[in-house]
C-alpha cells in the first residue's frame, strides 16, 4: 500500500534531521500531486522550530511556502487526534525532535515510513543503540509478532570517506533497521541553502547535493509506495 505518513526521527540531536526534514519535504510537498495525493501537510514536532522559522525565510524570499502545522510536547493529545483525522488522501511529513518524548515515540508508530538520519562516526552507534531499545519497546506495545522498523540513511558523511564497515555492520545486523541505499554528504549547499529558505535543488538544481537529494527522493518514491503504491 502507498505510505502516507513519513517521518524522520532519531531520540539524538546533531544528525542534520531537520536540515533533511526540510529538503524532502520540499520536493515531496511541492509534487504532492504527481503521486495522487490531494493535500500535503509538514508537521513539526521540534522545539528548535527549525523548518517552522525557515518556512518564514522562505517566504520572505517570495518562495511558495509549505504549510506547516505545529504541536508541542504538552499537545500529545491534539497531535493523537490531528493522526486519526489524517484521510489517506493528505501526504504527511514530520519531523520528530531530537529527543525522546511521548510525542516523537507517537509520531514513529503512526508512521508509514520513517527515516533516521546517522553519520559514519562510531559514536553514533551508541545513539543507535539507545534508539533500537525505544523501538523495542514501540514494537512490544504493537503487539506480538509486530516490529517497528525505521530506515537508516547515512547522512553528513565526509565527500572522501568510502567505507562505513562498523555502522553498517551494526545496522544490518538490527532487526529494527533497514540501511538506506542512498548516502548524504556533507555539502555546504545545504546550510547555503536554508539561509534563503530553499531546497538545495532551488538553490542550485545542477550541484552535487541535489544529486543526492534527488537520489534519496527517487529511494522514498519507491520504497514508501509514493510511485507504485507498494509500500
Amino acid at each position: 500500500m502507498r505510505s502516507n505518513i513519513i517521518t524522520l526521527a532519531h531520540q539524538k540531536g546533531g544528525t542534520g534531521k531537520s536540515t533533511l526534514a526540510w529538503n524532502v519535504a520540499i520536493e515531496l510537498g511541492l509534487n504532492y500531486k504527481k503521486y495522487g495525493f490531494k493535500d500535503f501537510v509538514f508537521v513539526d514536532l521540534d522545539n528548535q522550530e527549525s523548518v517552522t522559522m525557515t518556512n518564514r525565510l522562505r517566504m520572505q524570499y517570495g518562495q511558495q511556502p509549505l504549510y506547516i502545522t505545529r504541536f508541542t510536547d504538552r499537545e500529545g493529545e491534539q497531535f493523537r487526534n490531528f493522526i486519526n483525522e489524517i484521510d489517506d488522501e493528505t501526504l504527511v511529513v514530520i519531523d520528530s525532535g531530537g529527543y525522546d518524548a511521548d510525542l516523537n515515540r507517537l509520531a514513529i508508530i503512526a508512521s508509514d515510513y520513517v527515516i533516521t538520519p546517522v553519520s559514519s562516526d562510531y559514536m553514533e552507534i551508541f545513539g543507535l543503540q539507545k534508539f533500537k531499545n525505544i523501538l523495542a519497546e514501540l514494537s512490544a506495545l504493537k503487539g506480538e509478532g509486530e516490529t517497528v522498523k525505521v530506515n537508516v540513511l547515512l547522512n553528513k558523511i565526509d565527500p572522501k570517506a568510502k567505507s562505513f564497515d562498523d555502522i553498517e555492520e551494526f545496522i544490518r545486523e538490527t532487526k529494527y533497521f533497514n540501511l538506506m541505499e542512498t548516502v548524504i554528504r556533507f555539502r555546504s549547499d545545504f546550510k547555503h541553502s536554508i539561509g534563503y529558505g530553499f531546497s538545495v535543488a532551488e538553490l542550485d538544481k545542477n550541484s552535487k547535493a541535489t544529486a543526492e537529494v534527488k537520489m534519496l527522493i527517487k529511494e522514498i518514491e519507491t520504497k514508501a509506495g509514493l510511485i507504485n503504491g507498494k509500500a
